[in-house]
């Protein structure tokens, strides 16, 4: 994934007080106040279609940092004039963590996490001891790149006339990662709340042009994450008639699939909208109407995508909301039969229902949604039923979902009840767990056959807090704060930093990173090379209850697996020319 050798060269002025620059990887979160990196040199690769990371750390005075200009140069490949696009430049902004979320391993404290672009203002620093300021490097492999090493910079000039370079050495793969990311994503982000966050006014009628524009912001920024938004403003069906504009329709599936590449896109429907009973009198037009929306997906050769996401259907907890279930799995398959189209219904829920008297939503579901923990529970734990491994037999598709912190109780008593979950738990994604929870997810599906997941808000934040400020973002009655959770992206306004716009947190580079991670699983499966990727993995991660929080081994395993899929991938070019050469 990554072949960056960084070597810095430090150009000191005379100056009261010299700067330091350091660097690490993409998975080390770098403190304030705390002594920087001092590694000098280390080695990344990357795949052509691929994205990859690296921190460049600024060690220097509060003064000296707040006029500090930075520069980005493009990358070049050695001995050629072939020139790469610079990376993105991004400024870590911290955020505090003020109480623990509950069980979590890291103490409260400010944590970097929002990614801000250097356009817009800088967290004010105050004092006169030096600190750090990581700075965050995105480097995108273009498909047209030439495989090789390639050389480029990143410079610093502070207001004090010193100056600092920051060298690395891109050696990019001789393969492709796919266009289309192979693990397939839901991740809600709803037209309402992009306009609450950022003030705009908007009451169930069109978006404005400028809400309209922003919405496409946010789909395209977790696009170039390889994340598939669940469903897209311009795929709905008119509010009042239900009925489609199917040229504005298509045109916003087409941007949406082919030009952003997402791999996911839920069908537009909930129980009372934009039918007010689709499963009594209005069933028919809803049916219709269901049928016309996914020919449209099969029109743009896309019908593979598209599934039926509706949050009043997720985590049913009783008999009455199992029956409601079923009773749409029945309107869906009855679409399916009447006309022709594929219409998966995707439930977060697991396979084994919590009370047997509830029933089975089998039949009715197409897709599964546990939870982490529920995956460990009913794969890996020794009472499991393995109901997830029937699911897939049967045909139909698992993803899993992370929220909160829910340990199972089996689990807990395994591991002697522990106050901390510092090793081999379900993977919890909170800003106060460490980066390997996120990272670690793409290397676990496989295991299981899961080939997706689901989160549920990327901006999501409780009464009162301040995201840019205060990581506490959702809090529950009982008093307990989960850290980061349901925010993923820190809404930019033009009150604060001058417009309205995105702004990824690391932990969104994460979650790309483990998709990159699977899909390199995945080409090495095509190539022959499961045997050798399930040894790789089993390195650090065997199941959803034993993994490492070893970032150095993931990244080394990393490595080996793109050398073997690279070997694999020449290997059969060379085997496809017919002896004597090309004619």
């Amino acid at each position: 994934m990554k072949a960056l050798l960084l070597l810095l060269a430090l150009t000191t002025h005379a100056a009261a007080q010299p700067v330091k620059v350091s660097f690490c990887d993409g998975m080390t979160r770098i403190s304030r106040d705390g002594a920087a990196p001092t590694a000098a040199t280390n080695t990344l690769c990357a795949a052509r279609g691929e994205w990859e990371s690296l921190q460049i750390i600024v060690t220097a005075t509060p003064e000296q940092l707040k006029t500090i200009q930075v520069i980005a140069t493009g990358i070049a490949k050695d001995d050629s004039p072939a020139l790469l696009p610079a990376p993105k430049v991004l400024r870590e902004h911290y955020v505090r963590v003020t109480k623990s979320t509950p069980m979590a391993p890291l103490p409260p404290g400010d944590y970097p996490d929002a990614l801000v672009p250097l356009d817009m203002p800088a967290q004010e620093l105050s004092g006169t001891e030096v600190v750090n300021q990581p700075y965050w490097v995105d480097v995108f492999v273009p498909y047209t790149a030439a495989p090789g090493a390639y050389t480029g910079e990143v410079r610093f000039e502070f207001a004090d006339g010193m100056k600092a370079i920051a060298s690395y050495t891109l050696n990019v793969w001789d393969f492709d990662l796919p266009v289309v990311p192979k693990l397939r994503t839901s991740i809600m982000t709803t037209v309402r709340h992009v306009a609450q966050v950022h003030g705009l006014e908007y009451h169930d009628n069109a978006p404005s042009l400028a809400h309209a524009g922003l919405l496409n912001a946010y789909y395209d920024l977790l696009a170039e994450h390889r994340l598939s938004v669940d469903q897209i403003y311009g795929s709905y069906p008119d509010p009042g008639t239900g009925k489609l504009d199917e040229d504005k329709v298509e045109r916003a599936l087409r941007k949406h699939l082919l030009h952003r590449h997402c791999n996911s896109i839920g069908l537009p429907i909930w129980p009372q909208w934009p039918f007010k009973d689709p499963l009594g009198e209005d069933r028919a037009a809803a049916m219709s109407y269901v049928a016309q929306w996914m020919k449209l997906l099969a029109k743009i050769h896309c019908e593979s995508r598209g599934y039926v996401i509706m949050g009043d259907l997720d985590e049913p907890n009783d008999a009455a909301a199992y029956a409601t279930v079923r009773r749409w799995g029945e309107f869906f398959n009855e679409v399916e039969k009447k006309h022709g189209v594929r219409v998966p219904l995707h439930v977060t829920e697991q396979p084994t229902a919590e009370k047997a008297v509830w029933g089975s939503l089998a039949g009715a579901v197409d897709i599964w949604v546990p939870h982490f923990s529920e995956v460990w529970k009913d794969m890996e734990w020794a009472g499991g039923k393995h109901d997830i491994a029937l699911r897939r037999q049967a045909g139909e598709e698992v993803w899993a979902y992370a929220a909160l912190v829910q340990m199972p109780v089996a689990w807990e008593e395994q591991h002697g009840r522990p106050k901390q979950l510092t090793s081999s738990f379900p993977p919890v994604w909170a800003l106060d767990y460490p980066p390997m929870a996120h990272r670690i997810v793409g290397w676990l599906f496989p295991k299981h056959g899961i080939t997706g997941f689901d989160y549920w808000d990327t901006i999501f934040a409780a009464e009162g807090v301040d995201v840019w400020q205060d990581a506490g973002t959702f809090k529950t009655p009982d008093g307990a704060t989960y850290n980061g959770d349901g925010s993923y992206i820190y809404p930019a306004t033009e009150k604060r930093q001058g417009r309205n716009a995105p702004v990824a947190s690391m932990r969104l580079k994460w979650l790309r990173e483990t998709v990159e991670d699977y899909d390199y699983l995945m080409l090495a499966r095509q190539l022959g090379l499961e045997d050798e990727a399930r040894r790789l993995t089993a390195s650090f991660a065997r199941g959803f209850g034993d993994w490492d929080d070893n970032s150095g081994v993931l990244l080394k395993a990393r490595q080996q697996l793109g050398a073997l899929i690279e070997s694999a991938q020449q290997r059969k070019q060379t085997a496809a020319v017919p002896a004597g050469g090309a004619k």
